[in-house]
């Protein structure tokens, strides 16, 4: 059965069994869930909320996770803050040190190409296997 999302209003089959079953249609899981947060939680995102919420994970967890900031890494941001430009397609961020949450402008790195990075831990890693 042909139907419209009531969220974005993109059409797609839909089981006329599904259909039945259910008042309201969506295309995706994304616009059932855009729909229930609008609906439920309309303030819940705030930027007080977003800054209290990064605070309190500032330091947890394990230390080979990447930090984000506004759902951005914030070490790309960094490197974007050092270039004076945005990050192009396919540059690498590296962390000299290689703690990831390391996110200081002189333990950034910036690759034109993962093939670049690759050749740069080629020649590094063995210094520091073999000290």
């Amino acid at each position: 059965m042909t139907c419209f999302c009531d969220e974005c209003g993109k059409q797609f089959n839909l089981p006329p069994s599904r259909w039945k079953r259910s008042k309201e249609h969506f295309c995706s899981v994304h616009c059932h869930m855009a729909k229930m947060n609008r609906e439920l939680n309309p303030t819940r995102m705030t930027p007080e909320v977003r800054e209290k919420l990064s605070r309190a994970r500032i330091n947890t967890g394990s230390k080979d996770t990447y930090r984000k900031k506004h759902g951005r890494h914030e070490h790309r941001a960094v490197a974007e803050q050092i270039l004076g430009r945005p990050l192009m397609d396919g540059e690498v961020v590296h962390h000299i040190n290689r703690d990831k949450r390391d996110n200081r402008p002189e333990n950034i790195m910036i690759f034109p190409s993962q093939a670049e990075h690759a050749r740069w831990h080629k020649e590094h890693d063995k210094e520091v296997r073999n000290p």
